[in-house]
């Protein structure tokens, strides 16, 4: 009788053995039936050479301390006990994988999903090491996924054979732990080990989940715990320069060879991995994960390091802002705000889309799905709640006394009651606006188009809006916005437009007389966007480097006292210049943090997406040769329009720089893949001209298409003899026109409608667009 049959008969009438589905160092597994609940269970049943040597009794009295962890991470145990002579314990069959077998498949997990598994299981690991259970024998093959997440199998098995068994487990030639994840110590067995083997068994997982390989393999066991104990592992950046530096310097510590080098908890192991200021939880997995497009977003900075990302996390920094003109003194504690998906922050939506209630006890902010809606917060709760009569909102403003909300819907700018009603109607063709302590709205009025027509007055019980700024045409202004009224309601600060956000600068105006006057440092201009002050003496404001500048300032004389300084960096700024901070009157900041930088994927006609280049770079625009071989790409050198051509060659592997001067946008490769077009910012504002140039890098850039107005994109017939552009039109909303490649100048219009007609491509006959 075979070992099934032998195990069928002795547990006859509590588990019904089916299978074999695995076979490991200490143990066989068995797909099984639990008779009593009707439910498949995965039956291990210890080698017969180990159970020899271990006393039944004591075997099973150990393996009660892992009967009682309980947590989340943690596969927990069913049963134990002996059979014939055999040694047995039941654990749940979990329907999914083995990390093991990603690994095999997958060679390499994204930098975020292997940051959250190694969270995960961080904390379970600290959960059973504060129940003074150590693991022992971690490796890719105990951790199973489920549902996407993972779970610890056999936690504290290897302990409980080691303390049943004790020096007679040498017997069985079984070495407790495997060469590519076992701990110094644990190797040399010179000491005795504690929870810092597990966090540098984790850490050697984590390395491989990130690099395709333990941090020491070889050819023998023998040669694996040789360059364990002699040998550093490789860093692991030089050959995966996407993972962020602090996970690389979080590894390198867990790593080290003396347990007193390492951390000294599995939360903390955690925390490092998180990123600066990161708690535990910081690497939640990505929920709708990246974007399904050829450029896509991977924010694992904002997994790893707080802040709003496609899943929205929300960063909330609790700062005392101490009154010093002449520097920013901050003492600062920070903490994250997880929503789930349905309530998802909408930092993909247009305007600056978090506020903060005047005394901090509220954070409203635009959530959920298609074109968003208002949810209300409160810090001191776990859920979210949405506001009625509150869709397709942005840009919500609490009332000075924090009754009221304000938010733009359709340009129509609304007020609602905080304690719920019906929403009334301020002003209409509202792009921004910002509620003064004396019941005035400043807002930004926009017209057909999109065109600014400057800032504008209203009373927030509605009435008739008046002008308040003109643009000036002298100065090159083609904006006046992000308006926010200082205390006492007679001046307001906001960013001026020269040409596009690229080129803002800072300045404040008078209520009185519409007066605007820039904000200058040392006689220069302050380039800056979305302005907010702080009752403390401080100027706050937005920087297309994605840093969060406090400066010191006096809102009755309108003066900056002292230099900028830096208070945050890699914030979300957008591209219209919305910086998503709020501050609430005791100081409570809250702000949207995230890294944008984007990962190229080629994507197949099956849809799955396989990785082209790291996210190292802001990508953007993508467009491949005819011959497929080489990508153009627009890297963004900073938020707005400013970007860069770049080529990128897929057979060699390399990456060369077409353009220098940050003022280019949207390649187009032409029909023989000789010369690549694009469109270049020739005055610091929109596109209005296309150049071209080889796709080599030789030669010089030439003008190809100059229309006298804004352009926004172009592409090629397949013959090479026409291009499609779209091109500005009166309303300044966009229409296609078709030239003749070596007669740019007499451009036709083709499409030219009420909207935006946008992105032509020409059918691969080129009788069609």
């Amino acid at each position: 009788m075979d070992i099934p049959d032998q195990l069928n008969a002795a547990l006859s009438g509590r588990y019904a053995v089916e299978r074999e589905i695995g076979a490991g160092g200490m143990a066989t597994v068995y797909l099984a039936r639990d008779l009593k609940h009707d439910r498949h269970v995965a039956l291990k049943l210890l080698k017969p050479e180990l159970g020899a040597v271990l006393g039944v009794e004591r075997f099973l009295s150990e393996i009660k301390v892992t009967a009682n962890l309980q947590h989340p991470n943690l596969l927990p145990l069913f049963d134990s006990g002996e059979a014939n002579g055999f040694l047995f314990y039941v654990m749940p069959f979990v329907e999914g994988e083995s990390l093991r077998t990603q690994l095999d498949r997958e060679k390499q997990l994204p930098v975020d999903r292997a940051v959250h598994i190694a969270v995960a299981v961080a904390n379970a690991l600290d959960y059973a090491h504060r129940k003074n259970v150590i693991h022992r024998d971690l490796k890719p093959e105990n951790i199973l996924m489920h549902e996407g997440e993972p779970l610890v199998a056999d936690f504290g098995i290897a302990l409980a054979v080691s303390k049943a068994g004790g020096n007679r487990i040498t017997q069985t030639g079984l070495s407790l732990g495997t060469p590519q994840y076992m701990s110094p110590e644990q190797a040399t067995g010179d000491r005795a080990i504690d929870g810092r083997s597990d966090i540098y068994s984790l850490a050697a997982m984590t390395y491989e989940m990130l690099t395709g390989d333990p941090p020491h393999v070889g050819s023998t066991a023998q040669a694996i715990i040789s360059r364990l104990l002699t040998e550093r592992p490789r860093p692991i950046r030089t050959s995966r320069p996407s993972v962020p530096e602090f996970v690389e310097e979080a590894l390198d510590r867990a790593l080290e060879k003396i347990p007193a080098d390492r951390f000294t908890s599995a939360r903390d192991f955690a925390a490092a991995l998180g990123g600066p200021g990161a708690g535990t939880n910081a690497a939640a997995p990505s929920g709708g994960g990246r974007r399904d497009i050829s450029v896509r977003s991977t924010w694992n900075g904002g997994l790893v390091a707080l802040g709003i990302l496609l899943t929205a996390l929300l960063a909330v920094g609790a700062w005392r802002w101490m009154p010093n003109r002449t520097a920013v003194v901050v003492q600062r504690g920070r903490f994250a705000l997880a929503f789930p998906d349905s309530v998802r922050i909408r930092e993909d939506l247009v305007g600056q889309n978090i506020a903060i209630s005047p005394d901090g006890s509220l954070i409203v902010f635009v959530g959920g799905s298609g074109q968003g809606v208002l949810f209300i917060r409160p810090l001191n709760e776990l859920d979210a709640h949405p506001v009625k009569g509150t869709e397709q909102a942005h840009s919500p403003r609490f009332s000075p006394d924090g009754k009221w909300l304000a938010f733009i819907a359709a340009n129509v700018l609304k007020k609602i009651p905080l304690v719920g009603g019906v929403a009334s109607v301020i002003a209409d063709s509202v792009i921004r606006a910002s509620w003064s302590d004396e019941g005035e709205i400043i807002f930004e009025r926009g017209t057909f188009g999109g065109a600014t027509a400057g800032l504008w007055r209203v009373n927030a019980s509605g009435g008739t809006a008046r002008r308040l700024t003109a643009l000036d045409t002298a100065r090159h202004e083609s904006a006046h916005t992000w308006p926010f009224v200082l205390p006492g309601g007679k001046a307001a600060l906001l960013t001026v437009e020269h040409g596009g956000v690229a080129s803002s600068e800072l300045a404040a105006v008078r209520l009185t007389d519409g007066k605007v006057m820039p904000l200058t440092l040392d006689g220069a201009s302050i380039r800056g966007v979305n302005p907010r002050y702080v009752s403390t003496g401080h100027l706050l404001y937005g920087n297309l480097d994605r840093t969060l500048v406090a400066i010191p300032f006096d809102p009755e004389q309108l003066r900056v006292l002292g230099p900028p300084v830096t208070v945050l960096d890699g914030i979300i700024v957008k591209g219209g210049g919305a910086t998503e901070i709020a501050i609430s009157n005791n100081g409570t900041l809250v702000f949207a943090e995230g890294d944008t930088k984007r990962e190229a994927v080629l994507v197949d006609r099956k849809g799955a997406a396989h990785a082209l280049l790291p996210a190292v770079e802001r990508f953007d625009n993508p467009s491949f040769s005819p011959s497929g071989n080489s990508v153009a790409f627009a890297i963004d050198v900073s938020v707005g329009s400013r970007s860069d051509i770049w080529v990128y060659d897929v057979p060699a592997r390399t990456m060369n720089r077409l353009t220098r001067d940050g003022n280019n946008s949207r390649p187009a490769w032409t029909a023989d893949g000789k010369r690549i077009a694009w469109t270049v910012d020739v005055r610091g504002g929109s596109a209005e001209a296309i150049k071209w140039q080889s796709s080599d890098g030789s030669g010089r850039a030439e003008d190809l298409f100059q229309p006298g107005r804004d352009v926004w994109a172009a592409t090629f017939s397949p013959d090479g003899r026409h291009l499609a552009a779209v091109i500005g039109g009166n309303g300044n909303q966009g229409d296609i026109h078709v030239a003749a490649v070596d007669s740019t100048t007499d451009a036709r219009p083709l499409i030219a409608t009420a909207k935006d007609d946008i992105t032509p491509r020409f059918s691969p006959s080129g009788q069609w667009l």
